[in-house]
């Protein structure tokens, strides 16, 4: 007797049956009408573009200056890594790592994961390494820090922006458009449709 697969909703953790549903439909909670999942037929496409996209600008970002503090004559130049290793330097070696880590290596190993999967879906090669992927990249997703980051720079360009002249970098831009990809990504990923993918790429 096969066993049915069950899916829970995301919002009211509502246990319920797998949905059959096909391509362009829309899957919904039976008791809170959350969104369950929307099978997209260019999800794919646009998951790979923002993907390659958010690693060519995370790779700019590493470049350039993130931006410039002028505090009565004295000239500062901040760039991405600058956060960590001012921790690194101020004896805060681990916190420096844990930074490190999340606003940069995360991020880049999601990307990269996801590229790579993407590409295994697209040409079967290495399909046996599919499922361990998609297991790794939903198992980092929460942690990277993308976003979180950029927030925090902006929390202290109000700051500063009263007690120096702040010119705004190259990387802060790329870094932007970085984390606009990030989060698009964010917003494409449903968990139903991967595994749905990696079922029809075994049939």
């Amino acid at each position: 007797m096969k066993k049915k697969s069950m899916i829970a909703c995301h919002h009211c953790d509502f246990l319920m049956s797998s949905p059959a549903i096909k391509t362009g439909d829309c899957a919904l909670c039976q008791r809170c009408n959350h969104k369950l999942t929307r099978l997209d037929p260019n999800a794919i496409n646009r998951l790979l573009a923002f993907a390659i996209t958010g690693l060519i600008f995370l790779f700019l970002t590493t470049q350039f200056d993130l931006l410039t503090l002028n505090l009565s004559g004295h000239i500062s130049q901040l760039d991405l890594f600058s956060s960590a290793n001012k921790l690194y330097f101020d004896d805060y070696k681990i916190l420096a790592i844990l930074v490190f880590i999340f606003i940069f290596i995360l991020p880049v190993m999601i990307l990269c994961f996801i590229v790579l999967f993407i590409f295994s879906l697209k040409t079967g090669v290495g399909k046996w390494s599919q499922t361990s992927l998609l297991r790794l990249i939903f198992l980092m997703m929460p942690w990277a820090m993308v976003e979180v980051f950029l927030v925090g720079i902006l929390v202290s360009l109000i700051k500063l922006v009263a007690i120096a002249q702040i010119d705004l970098g190259w990387s802060f831009w790329t870094y932007s458009v970085f984390c606009f990809c990030y989060v698009k990504i964010l917003t494409l990923v449903d968990r139903y449709q991967f595994w749905s993918w990696i079922d029809e790429a075994h049939i």
